[in-house]
């Protein structure tokens, strides 16, 4: 007979899925606690010297000289007491923050034997019990099961020769007279291969494949020391994919164990699982010690898969001691008696018995040898646990090495722990120094094997880290920040290549349903007692932000180290502070066109000071490219915005590992064109698998923006599965909000703010674990940190409208946080008067896609700067004729820096429109200058493929770059062709708005003669235009034009200039002078790189090489220019005066 627990497929939710397709521990209580831990105020491991030993299997272990010497242990009259061995016995560690704990290394009782000197020498030996990484438990019933360890196949035990009076296994205390003798015991064996996770994500991994490929069966053997009384016990776990289901058979030496275990169909609905599992149990009489377990799959069709779990043996067998190694029982039957007597077949008086109930302190059993059975009597009302061993017959551990002294245990309260893979311990530290430097913040630095030896017994077990954090809220003060440095993996046992398992993450027991499984650092920041992150009834509040810095190598490390400091760097200062990009994706009914309207009016209250840059999807139009579509205008102003620089970008839609939105609006291509390393932005992508940070196989688009050298993000709040719209909406706006109303708070206090309110709000916490903070958690957002406050607009404290073609006259200062003028700021303000926002619609480029209209604030009244001198700045305009009419509002953005620190600021909420009375007369167009490259630029001047056009403008009422009137706008005509609007490179003079410059960077000319005309429109109206002519010559070959000296005729100095089309590059200059009759009388070298086209910097004094000036006369010169890309010889005549 059987039964069987099948695992119901998950239901289709009515959501949107935005991805592409989409027991007790071990035997006993191991003295440990529950709740109310307490901690040694210092680690063992603080003083003396360690030596770290492995094993990887139970049993009974032998340390001796030899081995000892093989450690490197200096062994000459060690004295037998002070040998002490420490650990916990590498169970895996519970995940509730109750779990039952054992702190630091306790030391375990071992059994020495030395020839009676009192020394450690000759034959002498140390025997010690370990039960191994994988265990078994057993509830109050005595039914077993068995408890593999996810982490590690290795458990770790710590030898110690400082001290005398080691802990040794003491003699068992007598137990109560026996009424009943055991012959039997209850054994238990399992089989479980780990050798696939189907999603790469979660704990459960499968193992051997079933099917019409690989084979449709498979037996497995277990060995027992004799034959079974009574019936064998089979459970079993498996695994399958098919269309109409399928059922797997299990048979113990051909009988029947487990019939037509059912497996529930799959199909290819992203909702349901990968796969459908169930679970079996059934006996079987079997009358034979070799056990051959037969699994067998039968399938629906050709194509049906199968995966075994495990298999599980139990039952009764003869209690025979093995002819060799040891033999680990018990007998459920004691726990209805106080005591039972043990009849041990073939054991004999060289074999030992240990009581291991309790692993770490094993207690020697007397016994008595009686013919060719071993008796001894164990205590009653519990499950006991005993090894039976012969002394000669033992195992040796294996050697990991010397451990240096460390003392996590001894540590005070900190603001922030790192704790980063010994690898990148530099990098931790280099960061660890920059914030206890500039945010004067309390921090320690741990390796990985640090807190390992400290909080796992050296198990590389995730909840020693979480063990390790809450021992300082315990303690009475949690830190704020845990920075986890360097990368994860689903594997945490390295059965995949190149596996990136550095530091640990958490993952989800699901593992067969994409939506229910996921991978979270939230479970280090589950600190309170009680707490569980597998509790679905409610969400436990996060107590501390984390994050985590996934590099891969030291290279990324350094990267992001860089990156960091550089952030911080009053260098990096700059308006971009004050832009928030919204990038939303197209379809779904405008889902989430509408998600980013609803987050652009949150950031409306929420920070004012913010202008929003809406880049949604929908509004470009589409290009169809090799039958994919694509948007390339949304690219191009990603891109742009990005180099220009945003505080935030956010992005709302369809995503996957390798690109933004179908359309692929960001993906790896985008990145080559980024350039904006003083102005990195922070990502919020609430949109699928943006940046699966455990997953050895993928580079991630998140993890390529995130370490990119020069450029990228300065850090992610993102999504590393996949996840719901619904949800991703309410933890995008709590984000925001908590990132930019905290008060001096790093990136990840407002994750852990925003994932508490994301709790309170809603039930789904599988979606909100899935948000992760891919940077540094204390790093603090580059928000601009003082105000900028408005005192007075032509006098009046408020204002209600703006007119066209009136002057203002601004006044206003710098204030702190609370409201305090900061009379010691003196630096520049910059000052942008928006007008009214626009109304646009979008296209409705898709059936998913509704035409909507949105609007956003884009024409510019005014731009400018201004000096700001001991906290306070005032500056005049003229708003120009071209003004929005009607109800809408206008804002005023300020950004200040004294180029250490900044302030910010706007005023809201006035009218734009109508015009002044009394407008002073004005009909004459701005005054425009025009050059290529350079200021001494001559028309036809020679220049390269790539020059940059420069653009001086000048008038009493200002320049017109409000764009409200596409007629006039700032534009450049490339040869009466091509037109460039250039209003966005427009910028006033300080302290004047009637002057200002252009600087453009042409793109690639072809070669040969081009004119540019320019135009531009005061703010009355007035056009004024400008056209200058050049040639461009092909940079894959020398040119050179327009050779001079200046002055000539020369009587002191004079300097010799030429034109080239070769900017940027290296040049040699020899300048040789020569006499009438062609006599050499000066020769000048020198090696230049000319940031422009035309070179004037070669000066000469008239003298010839001996030093002495030269004659007056007519002399000839000859210039000699030579580059990578040729050579080119020009001459002329000077006079000498």
């Amino acid at each position: 007979m059987f039964w069987q627990k099948t695992a119901i497929k998950i239901m289709k939710l009515s959501y949107i899925f935005i991805c592409f397709l989409l027991f007790s521990n071990s035997f006993g209580k191991l003295s440990a606690q529950e709740g109310n831990r307490r901690y040694r105020e210092n680690s063992v491991l603080a003083k003396g010297s360690w030596y770290k030993l492995a094993i990887s299997q139970p049993g009974i272990y032998k340390i001796d000289l030899p081995f000892l010497q093989r450690l490197g242990i200096p062994a000459n009259d060690l004295q037998s007491n002070t040998i002490h061995l420490y650990g916990t016995g590498g169970a895996m560690l519970g995940e509730g923050t109750s779990a039952p704990y054992i702190d630091d290394l306790p030391e375990i009782a071992v059994s020495v034997t030395d020839d009676g000197d009192g020394l450690f020498n000759n034959n002498d030996r140390l025997l010690f019990y370990a039960p191994g990484p994988h265990r078994w438990g057993a509830d109050d019933q005595g039914n077993f099961r068995h408890l593999p360890n996810l982490y590690t196949d290795t458990a770790y035990y710590y030898l110690n020769i400082d001290a005398p009076n080691g802990l040794r296994v003491q003699m068992a205390p007598p137990a109560p007279l026996p009424l009943v003798t055991e012959n039997a015991f209850d054994f238990h064996l399992f089989y479980e291969r780990d050798s696939i996770n189907f999603l790469n994500s979660g704990k459960q991994w499968w193992g051997q494949e079933f099917s019409n490929v690989v084979g449709l069966s498979r037996t497995y053997l277990f060995t027992l020391p004799a034959n079974p009384v009574g019936d064998v016990q089979v459970k079993a776990r498996v695994a399958g994919r098919s269309r109409g289901g399928c059922n797997f058979n299990i048979t113990v030496n051909g009988q029947s164990a487990i019939k037509d275990l059912y497996l529930l169909p799959v199909t290819d609905n992203v909702f349901e699982g990968v796969a459908s599992s169930s679970e079996g149990e059934g006996q079987v009489s079997v009358n034979a010690s070799q056990l051959s377990v037969g699994v067998s799959l039968a399938p629906d069709n050709i194509n049906d898969k199968g995966w075994l779990d495990y298999l599980e043996i139990q039952g009764r067998c003869g209690l025979v001691m093995p002819g060799s190694g040891a033999l680990e029982f018990r007998s459920s039957r004691s726990l209805a008696l106080p005591a039972l007597r043990y009849a041990l077949y073939k054991g004999d008086a060289n074999t030992e018995v240990w009581d291991i109930s309790n692993p770490l302190q094993p207690m020697r059993m007397p016994v008595a040898v009686t013919g060719d059975t071993l008796a001894f009597t164990g205590a009653g009302k519990s499950l006991r646990e005993y090894v039976a061993f012969r002394p000669s017959d033992v195992l040796t551990p294996g050697i990991n090495g010397p451990v240096a002294m460390q003392d996590l245990h001894g540590q005070g309260a900190a603001d922030m722990l790192i704790v980063t893979h010994p690898l990148f311990l530099p990098q931790a530290e280099r960061l660890a120094a920059f914030h206890r430097g500039h945010d004067q913040l309390t921090v320690h630095v741990s390796t990985t094997e640090q807190v390992y030896n400290e909080f796992a017994g050296g198990a590389p077990d995730p909840a020693a880290i979480r063990n390790y954090v809450k021992k300082f809220a315990d303690q009475g003060k949690a830190p704020r920040y845990l920075l986890l440095f360097g990368a994860a993996s689903y594997d945490y046992r390295n059965r995949v290549k190149n596996n990136t398992n550095l530091v640990p993450t958490w993952q989800s027991e699901a593992s067969l349903d994409g939506l229910r499984s996921y991978a979270s650092d939230d479970f280090y920041a589950i600190l309170e007692d009680g707490g569980d992150i597998n509790r679905l009834d409610k969400a436990d509040e996060l107590e501390l932000g984390v994050g985590r810095i996934p590099a891969t190598s030291v290279s990324e490390a350094v990267s992001a180290v860089d990156k960091i400091i550089r952030y911080t760097d009053p260098a990096t200062l700059g308006r971009w502070r004050n832009e928030m990009m919204l990038v939303a994706d197209d379809e779904d009914n405008n889902l989430h066109f509408n998600d980013a309207e609803q987050l652009a009016a949150t950031m409306e209250q929420v920070s004012p000071l913010l202008h929003l840059n809406k880049i949604y999807v929908d509004a470009y139009p589409q290009v169809a490219v090799n039958g994919a579509v694509t948007s390339p205008e949304v690219n191009d102003a990603i891109n742009k915005k990005i180099n220009d620089g945003v505080l935030i970008v956010n992005y709302t839609g369809h995503g996957s590992n390798a690109r933004l939105a179908a359309e692929s609006v960001v993906d790896a291509g985008s990145l080559g064109k980024w350039q904006n390393g003083d102005r990195l932005p922070l990502f919020v992508t609430a949109t699928c698998d943006f940046a699966p940070f455990d997953d050895p196989g993928i580079v991630s688009l998140g993890h390529k923006i995130l370490f990119m050298r020069d450029g990228g993000a300065i850090g992610l709040m993102t999504t590393t599965r996949a996840v719901v719209a619904a949800s991703n909406r309410l933890m995008n706006e709590n984000y925001l909000k908590a990132l930019l109303t905290a008060t001096g708070g790093g990136l990840g206090e407002a994750a852990k703010t925003a994932k508490n309110n994301t709790f309170k709000q809603s039930n789904d916490f599988i979606n909100n674990r899935k948000f992760q903070l891919l940077g540094d958690p204390a790093l603090r957002l580059a928000y601009p940190r003082y105000k900028v406050v408005t005192d007075s607009i032509n006098g009046a404290v408020g204002i209600d409208s703006l007119k066209a073609l009136s002057t203002y006259v601004v006044k206003g200062h710098i204030a702190s946080g609370s409201g305090t003028p900061v009379n010691d700021f003196n630096g520049t303000l910059y000052t942008i008067i928006y007008d009214q926002p626009l109304t646009s619609q979008t296209r409705g480029n898709d059936a998913g896609s509704i035409p909507a209209a949105w609007q956003q604030q884009k024409n510019i009244l005014f731009q400018g700067s201004q000096t700001i001198t001991n906290g306070y700045f005032s500056f005049t305009f003229v708003t120009p004729k071209d003004i929005s009419s009607g109800d809408g509002k206008g804002t005023i953005s300020y950004y200040a820096n004294n180029s250490q620190t900044d302030g910010a600021g706007s005023v809201n909420g006035f009218i734009t429109g109508g015009q002044a009375a009394n407008v002073p007369a004005d009909i004459a167009g701005p005054v425009i200058n025009a050059w290529v490259d350079s200021r001494r630029f001559n028309n036809y001047d020679i220049v390269g493929p790539t020059p940059t056009l420069l653009v001086d403008l000048a008038d009493n009422s200002g320049i017109n770059i409000s764009g409200r009137d596409p007629a006039h706008r700032v534009i450049a005509v490339v040869d009466g062709i091509d037109y460039i609007v250039l209003n966005d490179f427009f910028e006033a003079y300080l302290d004047n708005f009637q002057k200002g410059n252009i600087r453009y960077p042409l793109s690639r000319l072809s070669t040969g003669l081009h004119s540019i005309t320019i135009q531009a429109w005061d703010n009355y109206n007035n056009k004024s235009e400008v056209t200058i002519n050049f040639t461009v010559a092909a940079d894959n070959t020398l040119a050179v034009e327009d050779v001079k000296n200046y002055p000539n005729p020369v009587q002191g100095y004079t300097r010799f200039s030429f034109i080239h089309n070769q900017p940027g590059e290296e040049l040699a200059v020899t300048l040789q002078v020569f006499t009438l009759e062609g006599k050499l009388v000066k020769t000048l070298r020198d090696t230049i790189i000319s940031a422009n086209s035309r070179f004037d910097g070669m000066p000469w004094d008239g003298r010839n090489d001996s030093g002495a000036r030269l004659s007056t006369g007519l002399y000839l010169y000859r210039l000699t220019i030579k580059s990578s890309k040729g050579a080119k010889v020009k001459g002329g005549k000077l006079v000498i005066l």
